[in-house]
This record gives C-alpha cells, sequence and structure tokens, in this order.
C-alpha cells in the first residue's frame, strides 16, 4: 500500500520558510505509486500551495525539453534529510498560531504536520476525494489533528511524541460525512501532479467547481468570500460538455448571451453580460485585451476570442460586472480569466479522438512528463487538430493548436516558466454575416432552409495567432511573493468574402443586397504585470495584501482593400429594372436568380467609385495601410483585512491611463467588499467595483458642451449583495445575487458646437455626459458536487434595466430591455452523475433556456406602420454517456440539441442554431 509519510520539522522561531513543491494529488486512475513517499519539502509545498503560478515556455524550447525526456527514466521524488531536532508533542504541548488556507485534505494535513514539527504517514486514498477548510488560530498537534478530522471518519494513531499514522475511525465512531465517503475501496486511485495552484488544479480535473480563485481582486479568495458572481468552468466540465472552443464553453455560461450572426467560427459574433458586450480579459492573471487574442478593434466582434481552444486551459472564470481592478478599462459586463495547463510531476499522456455530425473529425493530446530524475524541471505539450464540415452548406474547416510549456524550479524557493501557443485556423465558403431574415419585412425566410449559405464559393477565413510567455516567481523567507509575468501576443486574420442579403432578400423583385471585400489585419500586443503578495499581522490577526503594476500595448496594422458594405434597399421594382442604377454598376446589388448557389465570380473592382478618386484597387495590393496603437498602464493594489473573527473586508483600486490618443485623463477604479460568515459553510456579503474607459466615437473623443475639453470617461459602478455557501469542504458552492449597476457620463450629442481642442479654428458638436443608465436584477448559481457522484454547473438570471429622464430635453435612446442580446430570464443547466464503485458509467445532460428578444432596429412596413425583428424564448436540451472500459480507456458520446429545436442565433439574420448533433469519442490516459 502506497503511503505518504511526512517528516517532522524542528519548529523555528524565524517564520516559516517556504519551498516550491514537489507534488500533490490528483483523483484519476493511474499506475500504483512507490510504496513510501518521504520529502522534507512536501509541507513547504501545501503551505505555499494557494498562491498563482502562470507557467510558460517557448514552443521550440518545449519540444527539445521534452523530447530530451526520453534520455531520463521516469523522475524520482528528490528528498532532502530532514532536520533532526527534535521536540515534544502532545496533547499538553504548548499551542502555536496557524494559518492553512483551505485545500485538499491531504495538502492541509501535510502542510499542518510540516509546521507543527511532526511526521505524518497515511496511505493515499484514505484523503483522497476530500476537502478541509483549513486551520486558523493556535492549537496543539493534537488540537489541530482533531480540528483538521472533525468532519472525516479518520484519525490521528501517535506513533511517538513527533510520528503520526492516519487510520480510518473505528466503527463505532464514525461520523457522517455528507455523503463523501473515505472507504480506500471504493475511491480511485491517485497520480501525483505538480503545479504551485495545485488545489485549483486537483479540483478543475474532478469536479465541477473549485474552492478559491484570484481573479476578481488579485488576492486568493475563496468563492464564497468573493464578493462577485464568478462562474468556473474547470477541465472536467469542459470535456463532459464537449465544449472544444472558448464560444461553445460561453453558451453555457450564466448571464451570458452568445450571439452568432454568421457561421461560428467565421462569423462576427458577439458575447453579452448584462446588457454589455465582453471585452475585458486575463491570461494566468495577466492584464490583456480582446487584441491580444486577434480580435478587432470593434469591440463587439470576439470572433478570434471565441476561436481560442479550450482544451488548453485548465480553467476558465467568468467574473460578471464591473472588473477594472484586474481588467483595466471596459465595460460592466464581464471578465474573462483563462489559466493554462501546467507541467506534472509524474508522467502522464492524455489522448482523445472525436468523431461527430457532418464528418468533423478531432484529435486532442496532452502530454506532460519530468525533463530530469529530480523532477525540478518538467515540461508539457498540448496539442488539437480537427477537420470537417459544418451544418451550413458548402462550409470546410480545420484548424491545429499546439501549446508547450515548461518549468525550472532554479531554487525551492524560485521558480521559471516559458510558454508558447500557436494557432492555426482556415475556414472556405463562409462569410461574416447571415442573410437577413425577411424575404419582404413581413415574414421569415422560411424557403431558405436551416443549412442555406448566403456566401460565395471563393470566400474564406484565414486566422494564425501565437503567443510567447515568460513567468518568474520567487518567494521570500517570510512568506510573501513576488510574480512577474511578461506576454508577446501576435494575430494574423485575413478574411475574403461575398455574401448575398445582409441587408436586404427580396426574391419577388429578384434583387438582393450583395456585400463583399477583403478584411486583413495583424495585431501585436505586450503585456506584461508584476507584483508582490503576501500576509502580515496587525491586531492579532492575519491579513493579506496584493501590489502590483501592469500594462497592455496592443499595435493593428489595418490593410485596407476594396470593399462593397454601403447598401441602399430599393423602394420600387422600376429602380430594380433601371440597368444604369449605382448600385448595379458598382455591384452593390445582385439577381439572386443568378446566384447559382454561391458560384460565381469576384467582382471585376474596375468600378466607377474608385476610378472618380483615382485609385486602381487590387485584391492581393492593399490601396492604403493604416496603424492604430492601443495603450493602458497602471498600479494596482488590494487588501483583505480580518478586523473581527468572522468579517473580512476587501479592499483595491487600479489607477491607470490608456488610448493614447490626444489627452484622455486618468482612469480610477476602486473595489470594496465586506463578506461575514454566519457558519462556517455559509456567508453574507455585499460588494462593490468600478469599471472606466475612455469616451471614444469611432476614432474621436466627444467635446463636453461645458468645459470646451474631452469628456470625462464613462464609468459604471457595480454594486452586489447577496450569500454564498461553499459546501462539503467548498466543493459544492452555491450564490444567490442581487446586482445593481449604474452607467455615468454616457456621450449625448447636442445642437452646440464647441471648438476642437486639438484643431483651434474648427467646431465640433458638442456632448453632455449622460448619468444614471441602470441595470439590475437576480442570480442564482450553483456548481459542484452535490454528492461524490453527482455534479453540477448551472444559474438562472433576472435582469432589467432603467433609463435615466431626459437630460436638458434629449431623448435617451431605444428602450432595449427586450432585445436579443439582454434577455429578461435566462437558464442554463449541466449535470452529471458517476454510477458503479469505480465510476465505471456517466451519464449527464443539460438545457439552455432565454426568453423571448428583439432586434435593436425597428422596420417601417408598407403600410407605414412599423415592427421589430423578434426572436420568441426557446429551449435546447443536451446529453452526455460516457462508459469506463478500463483504468485507461473510456468512450463517450454527447448529444446537442436533442430535440432537433429550430431557432435563430440572433433576432436580425437568417443564420439559425445548429441542428441535433452527435458526436463520439474515446479517449486514453497512460
Amino acid at each position: 500500500m502506497a503511503l505518504f509519510a511526512i517528516p517532522k520539522r524542528h519548529i523555528q522561531s524565524k517564520p516559516f520558510r517556504h519551498s516550491l513543491p514537489p507534488f500533490t494529488p490528483l483523483t484519476t486512475p493511474e499506475p500504483a505509486m512507490p510504496n513510501k513517499i518521504k520529502t522534507s519539502h512536501l509541507h513547504d509545498y501545501y503551505h505555499h500551495y494557494s498562491n498563482k503560478f502562470p507557467r510558460s515556455l517557448l514552443a521550440c524550447a518545449a519540444l527539445l525539453a521534452l523530447g530530451a525526456s526520453a534520455l531520463h527514466p521516469t523522475a524520482g521524488i528528490a528528498q532532502t534529510q530532514p532536520n533532526h531536532a527534535t521536540a515534544t508533542h502532545s496533547a499538553t504541548s504548548p499551542q502555536n498560531h496557524y494559518s492553512i488556507p483551505a485545500g485538499s485534505l491531504t495538502q492541509v494535513l501535510s502542510r499542518f504536520a510540516g509546521e507543527a514539527g511532526v511526521s505524518l504517514s497515511f496511505a493515499p486514498e484514505l484523503t483522497a476525494d476530500q476537502y478541509s477548510n483549513g486551520l486558523q488560530g493556535p492549537y496543539t498537534v493534537q488540537q489541530g489533528f482533531a480540528q483538521l478530522l472533525r468532519h472525516t471518519n479518520l484519525e490521528v494513531q501517535p506513533q511517538s511524541a513527533t510520528e503520526y499514522t492516519l487510520r480510518p475511525r473505528p466503527a463505532s465512531q464514525a461520523q457522517p460525512t455528507s455523503g463523501h465517503s473515505s472507504n480506500a475501496n471504493t475511491l480511485p486511485e491517485v497520480t501525483i501532479i505538480t503545479s504551485l495552484e495545485a488545489p485549483q488544479a486537483v479540483e478543475s480535473a474532478t469536479q465541477y467547481t473549485v474552492s478559491q480563485s484570484s481573479s476578481a481582486a488579485k488576492l486568493d479568495l475563496l468563492v464564497k468570500e468573493t464578493p462577485q458572481t464568478i462562474t468556473t468552468f474547470t477541465e472536467k466540465l469542459v470535456q463532459d460538455l464537449n465544449a472544444t472552443n472558448i464560444s461553445e464553453v460561453l453558451e453555457y455560461t450564466p448571464g451570458v448571451t452568445v450571439v452568432e450572426n454568421g457561421v461560428p467560427g467565421a462569423g462576427r459574433v458577439e458575447y453579452y453580460s448584462r446588457g454589455f458586450a465582453i471585452n475585458s480579459f486575463q491570461i494566468d492573471g495577466l492584464m490583456t485585451d480582446g487584441a491580444a487574442f486577434g480580435a478587432q478593434n470593434n469591440q463587439s466582434n470576439r470572433t478570434a476570442v471565441g476561436m481560442q481552444d479550450s482544451f488548453l486551459y485548465e480553467r476558465i472564470d467568468i467574473i460578471r460586472g464591473s472588473t477594472g481592478l484586474t481588467t483595466g478599462q471596459g465595460d460592466p459586463s464581464a471578465s474573462l480569466s483563462f489559466v493554462r495547463k501546467k507541467p506534472r510531476q509524474e508522467r502522464q499522456l492524455l489522448a482523445n479522438f472525436k468523431y461527430g455530425s457532418w464528418s468533423t473529425k478531432r484529435t486532442e493530446l496532452d502530454f506532460s512528463t519530468p525533463l530530469n530524475t529530480s523532477g525540478t524541471w518538467r515540461g508539457r505539450i498540448v496539442a488539437t487538430g480537427d477537420h470537417g464540415n459544418a451544418y451550413i452548406d458548402r462550409v470546410k474547416q480545420k484548424g491545429t493548436t499546439l501549446y508547450a510549456i515548461t518549468e525550472l524550479d532554479i531554487t525551492p524557493q524560485t521558480r521559471l516558466s516559458l510558454g508558447g501557443t500557436q494557432i492555426n485556423r482556415r475556414l472556405d465558403g463562409t462569410g461574416p454575416h447571415g442573410i437577413t431574415r425577411t424575404t419582404n419585412r413581413n415574414s421569415p425566410n422560411t424557403e431558405l432552409g436551416r443549412s442555406y449559405n448566403n456566401a460565395t464559393r471563393w470566400s474564406y477565413r484565414d486566422f494564425d495567432y501565437s503567443n510567447i510567455f515568460v513567468h518568474a516567481d520567487h518567494m521570500f523567507d517570510n512568506g510573501w511573493q513576488i510574480v512577474g509575468a511578461y506576454n508577446h501576443f501576435n494575430a494574423k486574420s485575413d478574411r475574403l468574402y461575398g455574401v448575398m442579403g445582409t441587408t436586404f432578400y427580396m426574391p419577388q423583385w429578384d434583387v438582393a443586397s450583395y456585400a463583399w471585400g477583403r478584411e486583413h489585419y495583424d495585431n501585436t500586443t505586450n503585456a506584461f504585470d508584476v507584483y508582490l503578495k503576501g500576509a502580515f499581522d496587525l491586531l492579532g490577526r492575519q491579513h493579506d495584501f496584493v501590489i502590483g503594476a501592469n500594462q497592455t500595448k496592443s499595435d493593428r496594422t489595418n490593410y485596407n482593400h476594396p470593399s462593397m458594405s454601403d447598401v441602399t434597399r430599393p423602394n420600387q421594382q422600376s429602380q430594380v429594372d433601371d440597368p444604369n442604377s449605382t448600385y448595379w454598376r458598382t455591384e452593390a446589388w445582385l439577381r439572386p436568380s443568378q446566384w447559382n448557389d454561391g458560384d460565381i465570380a469576384m467582382p471585376a473592382l474596375d468600378l466607377p467609385n474608385w476610378a472618380a478618386i483615382g485609385l486602381v484597387p487590387s485584391w492581393e495590393t492593399p490601396y492604403r495601410i493604416d496603424q492604430f496603437k492601443r495603450d493602458q498602464k497602471g498600479i494596482y493594489g488590494s487588501v483583505r483585512l480580518r478586523p473581527l473573527e468572522r468579517l473580512q473586508v476587501i479592499l483595491g483600486t487600479r489607477y491607470g491611463k490608456g488610448e493614447k490618443i490626444y489627452s484622455q485623463p486618468s482612469t480610477f477604479q476602486p473595489y470594496g467588499g465586506l463578506v461575514y460568515e454566519l457558519t462556517p459553510s455559509i456567508n453574507v456579503y455585499a460588494g462593490y467595483a468600478r469599471i472606466e474607459k475612455p469616451n471614444t466615437l469611432d476614432n474621436a473623443f466627444p467635446i463636453d458642451v461645458d468645459s470646451g475639453d474631452w469628456l470625462d470617461p464613462l464609468k459604471a459602478n457595480t454594486v452586489e449583495a447577496g450569500i454564498k455557501g461553499g459546501f462539503f469542504d467548498n466543493r459544492l458552492n452555491i450564490a444567490a445575487t442581487y446586482f445593481t449597476m449604474t452607467q455615468d457620463n454616457y456621450p449625448i450629442q447636442t445642437n452646440r458646437y464647441i471648438e476642437n481642442p486639438n484643431y483651434p479654428g474648427t467646431y465640433w458638436q458638442g456632448y453632455v455626459g449622460l448619468d444614471g443608465y441602470r441595470v439590475y436584477g437576480m442570480e442564482f448559481n450553483a456548481a459542484g458536487q452535490i454528492t461524490p457522484n453527482w455534479q453540477v454547473m448551472g444559474g438562472y438570471v433576472h435582469q432589467r434595466q432603467k433609463l435615466p429622464s431626459d437630460f436638458w430635453g434629449i431623448e435617451t435612446g431605444e428602450d432595449f430591455e427586450s432585445q436579443f442580446f439582454f434577455p429578461k430570464n435566462s437558464f442554463k443547466l449541466f449535470s452529471s452523475y458517476d454510477f458503479g464503485d469505480n465510476r465505471q458509467f456517466t451519464i449527464g445532460g443539460g438545457a439552455y433556456w432565454q426568453s423571448a428578444g428583439r432586434g435593436n432596429i425597428r422596420y417601417v412596413k408598407e403600410d407605414g406602420t412599423d415592427y421589430y425583428w423578434w426572436q420568441g424564448s426557446y429551449a435546447t436540451y443536451n446529453l452526455m454517456a460516457r462508459w469506463r472500459i478500463n483504468k485507461n480507456s473510456t468512450i463517450g458520446v454527447n448529444v446537442n440539441n436533442l430535440f432537433d429545436k429550430t431557432y435563430f442565433t440572433n433576432s436580425s439574420t437568417g443564420n439559425y442554431g445548429i441542428p441535433r448533433s452527435f458526436t463520439a469519442s474515446i479517449s486514453m490516459k497512460f
């Protein structure tokens, strides 16, 4: 039987010295471990585990390093001789003060034993799949063990004054464990991985939630201690959902609406939360922007972000509301925080092979290994490849992804990580936008069908993305930690398209709009972050802090090619029948009768409007190259204070500058929260957060009608209050939240003209800042383990909006409360259950429902009345099943849109949602 043996260490009067971790357990079937594991650094790791360490590597270096691993046998566990100084430990020995954060029971016990200076031996299966709330306060050794094991059926047995073993309690003394059995015969086998963020890595691989996250405030907070709504998509949840990209992940996220305007992966896509587009991002805690993932400057176009492969990530956190503290400028919608996979101590190979509807094929490979015998140098490679068709006719797609990372423990307290990612995607026969939803503005185009393709055969989308990153981390003797990270991103996007009917489609007159062009741009982004974090004692209690500085700088090169997009709809058939119409001569109109399923020639480009201005356009050579720069930088800090035993006060702020166009003022983005513990499992909280961004109008800034200077930044303040629970040692997180968001200083145009401060003698229309636009509502979220065999993730959101009163008689705009991207009500749920002693069979399913919504444009009928396009409320259902053939092999199937529901992906274009589809898979792990 494999044992953990935690050696004793002499208790020193100086602060405990942290060192980097060798390993932590992951509940997955693996080969048996050595009979006994000993290391004097094990408890150092558990003292250190909750800190967040992004890892990195240049792809070429990782490939060489992983190839070199063949020269080494499987790494053993490095051993260090324990300190032989002894101490006497007993129930009556003096108490020591402990501050051990929550984590897996294995980690918490190991850290406690190390700090207490005792040796603890136990079989790893005894503590597998069990978690602890940690230990805070003064305890003797016996009291500490008793407190940590109070909700388990385990106890420690003294072997000597400094040696203990862990064993099951006698049956007569067994306590209820809320369904979490500690029977070694029914638990899976245990493998060993390494990661400084080990608790979240373990939880992400085995559960639908994690116990803690630093994505919201840069502090290591339990989910139930975070004063914001947060949803985590763990590695296990993503695999069970078969969500292969970020767009599919967001479709399952409570409170997020995905608006697809074309074929997924090719058409323009928008992600909304609480009525605003999502445009704030982090990767391994590093603030960045959409351009870093290859998105266009248009903040509502997140196609490139959605194409990111979810298999690269350990987990994805979605924090809703204002997130200025961690993401800088943006809107009060939500932010996405990506956490990359990290190398493991033990060699492991995972291979997934998938085949699905429309002949889609996908392979996923994940290989991690030590690169030296001591395990201080490790590497990991993750790769995916896929190709196939789509539910839209004539669309073909293919893509590859490669991610590599290496970690080197330079010293027990210093770690260096390097990494790189390369993504390539190609889609043929698809355009950026679907056909309009009506033939004559009065009825949907039911004659076209769900698979209709309004793009030409020569349309395509090419996307190339690369990322290189480096990460350094050092732990000081006092437990403070300094972290530095740098990322370089480069993305190249090239789209050639010709699409029919995106503005209007009128077969009764044999005319449709015809939009065509080439969108070609490069994004280069450089981002860095450096911060210091740690804990300090004040008034007899321990408090946490972080302070740092970051910058994200994006350069975009736009290659301008000819295009046609501004098309006017004909009002009468005589306009259509006029062969000399400018719209025919410039190929802005097209005959649907001559469409020939997209088999038409590219525009000739010898068009009168180009010749009139002396340009000779070309599909290959741009007629103009534009450069755009965006730069935001700032300093930030946050602190968690514990003024009372059950009260936490979280304070933070970010002060920054950005948008280096003209002289925009600085942004100040505070953050705060109160968290009060009602019971060890239930907290009530109230939180406040602000996010700001410069007031921009296309590539200009609005001028304040009163001051004559640029209008102050947009400000959005989010307030949340509610109750959160972390049950079964935080394996199940539940939250009920009320939120309200108020946006101030929205630019409203007036009829007064003001002198432009940058161009004396010129006058532009002035603006006023409108205050008081408000979005409010409530959310209910649950994620995690209800029982050891039953996992759940879901949420219900009800949201409303309140427009401010007219300001100086100026209309505030159209009420969009019922718009498609702002459903009043939505519900998302996914759950799975494991059957059998060894979880041999798993079945799961989910549902997604949202209330009705309308388009954002009012149309006028021929009879003079007006109307909106509507998408009625709809629901889709999904199923999943897995069968574990043996400890190394699993087969499975996923079925999406089980009842083949017909619905539109937005309220304006005629693109239908994906019909019923299936994916069969086989997974092998060695």
